[in-house]
C-alpha cells in the first residue's frame, strides 16, 4: 500500500481535475492572480514547464471557504452563487475574468465575501492584503456589470479572514468599491497576453523580494530567477553614493506608479459623486472640486499626410539634444 500522503494528494488531484475551465482563464487575467508576478501569469498561460508546486495550501483555502459557506446558509444569511451555483464573470474587453465567493442579497445591500484561510502565525495587524483587495474590487466590478440588481441597491465588499487552525477565529475587513480597477488591471491584461517574448516582462516576485519565487511560484526554474545573471557592465559598489542613489530612486519610482494607481480611482470617485449630486462644482472646506468637458487636442495623421503626397520634412526642426536618465531593475 501507498504512503497515505501520496494516496490523498492523488485522490486531491483527480477531484480537483474539471473544475476549471483551464483554456478560458488562459484568455483573461484571473482576479485570483491578478496582483501576482507578471511572469508566473505569462509561463502559466503559455504553458512554460513546471517544477513540483505545494497545492495544499490552496485546497486548505478551499475547505475553509466550504466550511463558511455553510455556516452563513445554516445561520440564514441570503448567500447566493456558492457551490454549483458559483459564477465566473468574465469581461471580454479588457480580457479580465473572476469568479467570486458568493453574493448576499439584502433588500437595500449586496454584499460580496471574499474568503481567506491564513496561517495562524500570520501578523493580523498586515491585513488586508493588497492582492485579496484587487481580488475583492475586481468582483464586485464584474457583479455590477453583469448581474442585474434593483435600483438603489448598493453594493460591498468584505474580506473574511479564518485562522486555519480556529475557524471560529474570524476578521473582516470592509472594502470599498474601486470603480476604476477594471480599466487599471485592463493595462496589465494586456501585457500579460500580447507579449510574445517572456524578457519583455519584469520579474517582479524577484522584485518583491523572492518570496513569491521561492514558495508560491512552480516557474522559477524556467524564469531563472536563482541564476545570477551575467552582464558585461561596470558595477557600483555596495553602499556607495551611486548604489544609495539608484536604490531611492526605485523606491521613490514605485511609490509614485503607486499613487498614480490611487489618485486615477480617487478621480473616478469624485467624479461619480459629483454626478450624483448633479452639478459640475462643488466646494469641500477651502477646496474647490469642478468637472468640465475639454476640447479634443488636434493632432496631425502623418501617415495620411504621407499618403496625399505632401512632403512635411522641409517644415520640421529638430531641437537641442538631451540628455535621458534611465534606470530600471535587470
Amino acid at each position: 500500500m501507498k504512503p497515505f500522503k501520496e494516496l490523498v494528494i492523488i485522490g486531491s488531484d483527480i477531484n480537483d481535475a474539471g473544475k476549471f475551465d483551464q483554456k478560458k482563464r488562459d484568455a483573461h487575467l484571473n482576479a485570483s492572480e491578478a496582483m501576482t508576478c507578471i511572469r508566473k501569469q505569462w509561463y502559466q498561460k503559455n504553458g512554460a514547464e513546471q517544477t513540483p508546486q505545494d497545492w495544499g495550501y490552496a485546497r486548505r483555502g478551499t475547505h475553509g471557504e466550504k466550511f463558511l459557506v455553510e455556516s452563513l446558509i445554516a445561520a440564514n444569511v441570503p448567500l447566493e452563487y456558492t457551490g454549483r451555483d458559483q459564477l465566473s464573470l468574465q469581461d471580454e474587453k479588457r480580457k479580465i475574468s473572476s469568479t467570486p465567493d458568493g453574493v448576499i442579497k439584502y433588500d437595500d445591500v449586496w454584499v460580496v465575501p471574499e474568503f481567506k484561510t491564513i496561517d495562524p502565525r500570520t501578523n493580523k495587524g498586515n491585513l488586508p492584503k493588497t492582492a485579496h483587495v484587487a481580488q475583492l474590487e475586481i468582483a464586485m466590478e464584474l457583479i455590477d456589470q453583469q448581474i442585474d440588481r434593483p435600483d438603489g441597491v448598493e453594493i460591498k465588499g468584505v474580506l473574511i479572514y479564518m485562522d486555519a487552525s480556529n475557524y471560529h477565529d474570524i476578521a473582516e475587513f470592509p472594502v470599498p468599491r474601486n470603480k476604476a480597477i477594471l480599466d487599471q488591471m485592463a493595462k496589465r491584461a494586456a501585457k500579460i497576453l500580447r507579449t510574445k517574448d517572456v524578457a519583455n516582462l519584469d520579474r517582479e516576485g524577484k522584485r518583491n523580494g523572492g518570496k513569491e519565487c521561492q514558495t508560491m511560484c512552480s516557474f522559477k526554474g524556467v524564469c531563472g530567477v536563482n541564476e545570477e545573471k551575467v552582464v558585461d557592465r561596470t558595477r557600483a559598489n555596495r553602499g556607495s553614493n551611486m548604489d544609495a542613489g539608484a536604490i531611492r530612486y526605485m523606491e521613490l519610482k514605485d511609490m509614485e506608479d503607486g499613487i498614480k494607481v490611487e489618485k486615477a480611482a480617487i478621480a473616478e470617485d469624485i467624479k461619480n459623486g459629483l454626478v450624483q449630486r448633479n452639478t459640475n462644482k462643488v466646494m469641500v472646506g477651502n477646496i474647490e472640486v469642478s468637472l468640465a468637458v475639454a476640447k479634443g487636442r488636434a493632432s496631425l495623421d502623418k501617415k495620411l499626410v504621407a499618403a496625399a503626397g505632401i512632403d512635411l520634412s522641409p517644415f520640421e526642426t529638430i531641437g537641442a539634444p538631451s540628455e535621458r536618465l534611465t534606470v530600471k531593475r535587470a
